[in-house]
């Protein structure tokens, strides 16, 4: 078993966030949506906390992430103090179900880590509990562009079940009483330029640290995803930024 945290934080290193998302589509999505002043922002799942600040920052508000890895905590709150944002936005290392806050936010996010709550019918569940009666919610989730093929998921150790479709991801919200405000969905060229920077990200650490420990195993788990990718995945799964309001 390899350390999925350590591996994520040096595959992801090169990357903003661990979201196969498009960096000009974020930065179109923050200059339009306008919050209210001094609003305040949720991100669940901030991982290094980049996409947090950058809202924060754009809007004038404040902002909380939570996260359950340490060291990345660290490195968000890191950068938020070379940003000079430390006094408007916190970052805490915990899990979804320990944080509890009576704060009611404006908008409420969790991109590429619904994990943390449960899955993605869940996660949207969790940020409604913390939105403002006109808060928006930011969420970035999976789902099959098509029926996966049983290889493929023997392959990546997953079932059929675990996502749904683009339509399944908006009926859920509809079902909850949300309203699409805003939705992009992933495109290949952005597919293949997160999962290949990825790959890249590992492979030249490894190269230069031929003494990890984790050595082999990361390389055997960096293998074994791309492959998947390159064979099945590049067809099969779909990511999508979607922007909620309550109606």
């Amino acid at each position: 078993m390899t350390d999925r945290a350590r591996f994520s934080r040096i595959a992801h290193r090169n990357l903003p966030w661990a979201a196969p998302v498009a960096t000009p589509t974020v930065a179109r999505l923050i200059e339009t949506l306008v919050l209210p002043p001094g609003s305040s922002v949720l991100d669940v799942g901030c991982g290094r906390g980049a996409l947090l600040m950058d809202i924060v920052e754009a809007s004038g508000g404040t902002g909380v992430g939570i996260d359950m890895d340490a060291v990345s905590i660290r490195a968000a709150s890191e950068a938020a103090g070379a940003r000079s944002l430390s006094e408007r936005v916190s970052f805490l290392e915990s899990t979804a179900a320990d944080f509890g806050s009576d704060e009611r936010f404006e908008l409420a996010c969790c991109v590429g880590a619904s994990h943390a709550c449960g899955g993605y019918r869940q996660t949207l569940e969790y940020l409604l509990g913390y939105a403002g009666p006109d808060a928006y919610l930011l969420c970035g989730e999976g789902f099959w562009r098509r029926p996966p093929e049983p290889a493929y998921l023997a392959h990546i150790g997953a079932s059929a079940d675990e996502m749904g479709s683009h339509q399944d991801n908006m009926e859920i919200a509809t079902s909850l009483g949300l309203s699409p405000a805003w939705c992009v969905v992933t495109s290949d060229q952005t597919w293949d330029e997160y999962e290949g920077l990825y790959r890249l990200a590992m492979l030249s650490y490894l190269r230069r640290h031929p003494d990890d420990p984790d050595h082999d195993a990361f390389m055997q788990r960096s293998d074994h995803w791309y492959d998947g990718y390159l064979n099945w995945g590049r067809e099969t799964m779909g990511f999508a930024m979607y922007l909620f309001q309550r109606r």
